[in-house]
């Protein structure tokens, strides 16, 4: 017969490695559980991220439009035309460089404050034309505000940088993404152009995003092109935006061309169209797909990463919302004190159970009669037990 130490060693150890399958069991649920419930949470703020930039852009190509639609942008443009025909343009364009920018009294970086440089018929129309568009841009969140003539001269600028006067098909930024938006608002003139983000050196070599639409006189002829600078600013706050995110989650964009479009969270400097991003995921989000899956980022930590894209004047970004693994693992980790407790609380249940059906008396009923102690009892003549 097993002796009552090894029964309750073997019962012992058999529970414990019961409890300890059950708790591995539990503990990969959790874990489970807790990283489809980030996932969820990633993919969110990735469609989140997604909307509030093609929102941004729809509400640029909607102000653009009705500016291409103002009577009175149409009518300076015209008037500007004109003016720009009757001189030699390379001089027209020298004596304005010279009135607003060389000559400007303002330190660079102040231009815009020159209202009016002289009593030109240039001037004339500069004042009534740059208090109005000054206040959009300021208002409204636009870094300038540009008209462009059918040849291809900016005939005005809120900020009057370096591009100022010069022509956009034969001038030194003729390559720019100004340049080519210009370009492909005369071709397709009942559209707005937007171009992908780079460098543009007139600001200084900062990121810059140009849309541009033409603009129709009466008649329909295309008589120039109106367009906005872009700053990258609001794109860097809609995608730094980290509530929700814990400590190593972030959210970023990547151009096709795989360098950065928002700034990195772990970065002290800006990394736009700096930093390069050739990872499986964003592979996947500029072919067009979307989903959710763990990879190495650009870090290369281990990620869950959520991956989309988004299509914005016919380039495509990659959108970006990813929180490092380990994070995961230990946010599940923080739940474990629970279970362990209610795992020891099953464990010490089963051993009290086993001790209590180990430990009660047999109950029986057929117990041997040899047991009972029949001396001293006294029977009468029936067989009945009598008490005196």
């Amino acid at each position: 017969m097993m002796s009552a130490k090894r029964f309750w060693t073997t019962w012992f150890i058999a529970l414990l490695l019961v409890v300890a399958v059950v708790g591995w069991g539990l503990s990969q649920w959790n874990l489970n559980n807790y990283t489809a419930a980030v996932a969820d949470r990633l993919q969110l703020l990735n469609e989140l991220r997604r909307g509030a930039l093609q929102q941004y852009f729809a509400t640029a190509e909607a102000e653009l439009t009705f500016w291409s639609t103002s009577s009175d942008i149409v009518a300076a443009q015209a008037q500007m035309n004109a003016l720009w025909e009757q001189a030699a343009p390379d001089a027209m364009s020298s004596a304005v460089r010279t009135d607003y920018i060389t000559g400007n009294p303002y330190p660079a970086g102040e231009f815009r404050e020159l209202v009016q440089s002289g009593q030109t018929d240039y001037d004339l129309w500069h004042a009534d034309l740059h208090p109005m568009a000054a206040r959009f841009v300021t208002h409204r969140g636009y870094y300038d505000f540009f008209l462009i003539n059918p040849e291809g001269y900016v005939i005005y600028s809120v900020e009057k940088e370096d591009d100022f006067a010069t022509s956009l098909l034969a001038g030194p930024y003729s390559d720019s993404g100004l340049a080519r938006s210009f370009r492909e608002a005369l071709v397709t003139p009942d559209q707005s152009v937007l171009s992908d983000m780079e460098a543009y050196a007139p600001s200084q070599g900062e990121p810059a995003i140009f849309i541009a639409r033409a603009l129709r006189d009466d008649t329909g002829e295309v008589i120039g092109v109106i367009a906005f600078q872009l700053p990258t600013t609001k794109i860097l706050q809609i995608m730094k935006y980290d509530s929700g995110m814990g400590e190593t989650g972030e959210t970023y964009l990547v151009g096709s061309d795989n360098l950065m479009r928002s700034d990195s969270r772990f970065s002290d400097v800006s990394t736009v169209l700096t930093q390069e991003v050739d990872t499986e995921t964003v592979g996947l989000a500029l072919a067009g797909e979307e989903g959710v899956q763990f990879t190495r980022d650009y870090r290369d930590a281990e990620v869950l990463s959520s991956y989309s894209s988004v299509n914005i004047g016919g380039f495509v970004w990659a959108v970006m919302a990813e929180i490092d693994r380990a994070e995961i693992t230990q946010g599940a980790a923080r739940e474990r004190p629970a279970l362990a407790g209610a795992l020891l609380f099953f464990y010490g249940l089963s051993l009290w159970t086993l001790w209590y059906w180990q430990g009660r008396p047999d109950a029986n009923p057929a117990a041997d009669i040899s047991q009972l102690d029949l001396q001293g009892a006294d029977f009468g003549d029936d067989g009945s037990n009598l008490i005196g």
